[in-house]
């Protein structure tokens, strides 16, 4: 297990809104469900590898009882954006050592990527492992405030242009099971046999007919 004093800090919008690009498959409670157990997942395979705070930042209360369930706190946000949300956690934790930034669709995390997220964090004041579409899957950052986060389009090459700028070392690591968030339904047909146990489960209840294979 991780004890370096490093937070995590994973943010989680309205799923009504986050999901919207899932709109044609499911319906806004689907969607909920769905990414309630994205989140299960995800907290589940940081809880394998660190024991340390863990911050989830949402604009509503539909996550809380799944974020105690893995000794997480909770900070509301005002739903204006992802990063908006990142930032009000990262002030947050600003007095730990490090922060660890995930999404919260990430459902095919497992606790060794976790793991050398967190160990690439010891070595270099900032770690980014990219998505395949050019955005940031994670950010890690040593200490809280040592750079300004710029998620978005193609964040992962301004995350490199800002650290680059500040003159900090950068690692950069790819992951099999931190390259790819899910927002449409290509993403989910991706990953479909590599999500945890909580998404598995929702995944058999929902009758999704995905776009490029038979279920």
């Amino acid at each position: 297990m991780e004890t370096i004093d490093i937070a995590v800090i994973v943010a989680v919008q309205d799923a009504g809104r986050a999901k919207s690009r899932l709109g044609a498959h499911l319906d806004p409670g689907q969607r909920h469900s769905l990414v309630q157990a994205m989140l299960d997942d995800l907290l589940t395979a940081v809880r394998e590898v660190h024991t340390g705070q863990i911050v989830v930042v949402s604009p509503v209360h539909g996550y809380d009882t799944v974020a105690h369930g893995h000794d997480a706190e909770v900070l509301r946000d005002l739903g204006t954006g992802y990063l908006p949300a990142v930032m009000l956690g990262i002030t947050h934790v600003a007095t730990c050592g490090g922060v660890l930034v995930l999404p919260g669709d990430l459902p095919q995390a497992r606790g060794e990527d976790v793991r050398a997220l967190l160990h690439a964090l010891r070595l270099a004041p900032v770690v980014l492992a990219p998505s395949i579409d050019g955005g940031t899957c994670a950010l890690g950052l040593r200490p809280p405030d040592v750079m300004t986060p710029a998620f978005g389009a193609d964040s992962a090459a301004r995350h490199r242009e800002a650290a680059r700028t500040a003159g900090l070392a950068l690692h950069e690591i790819r992951l099999s099971s931190l390259n790819r968030d899910v927002d449409t339904i290509d993403d989910l047909e991706a990953v479909w046999g590599q999500v945890g146990e909580a998404t598995t489960a929702i995944l058999e209840q929902i009758p999704i007919v995905l776009p490029g294979a038979q279920r």
